[in-house]
């Protein structure tokens, strides 16, 4: 299976108003996905998408920053710390 990319953005509910508060990064060989979904429904505070290549998911994490231009968020790390994908 090919390698893919799924971003994570974590967010916060402030006044009423969702602020991105973490992004995530993590190599995946789970078929890419065209819309979020959330992984637990249970807060719908975290979304998901799944990338074919690292610069979608850049491309993506630098929209998010785009549209929540006051998020506290820091750049991601590959996979909690890799340097670089195996």
């Amino acid at each position: 299976m090919a390698l893919h990319f799924q971003v994570y953005a974590d967010f916060t509910l402030t006044q009423d108003k969702p602020q991105l508060v973490h992004t995530a990064i993590y190599s995946t060989q789970a078929a890419c996905t065209s819309l979020p979904f959330w992984p637990n429904a249970a807060t719908f505070l975290t979304i998901s998408r799944i990338f074919p290549t690292l610069r979608l998911a850049h491309s993506y994490i630098a929209y998010l920053h785009r549209v929540y231009p006051n998020s506290p968020a820091p750049p991601p790390v590959l996979d909690d710390g890799q340097l670089e994908l195996l």
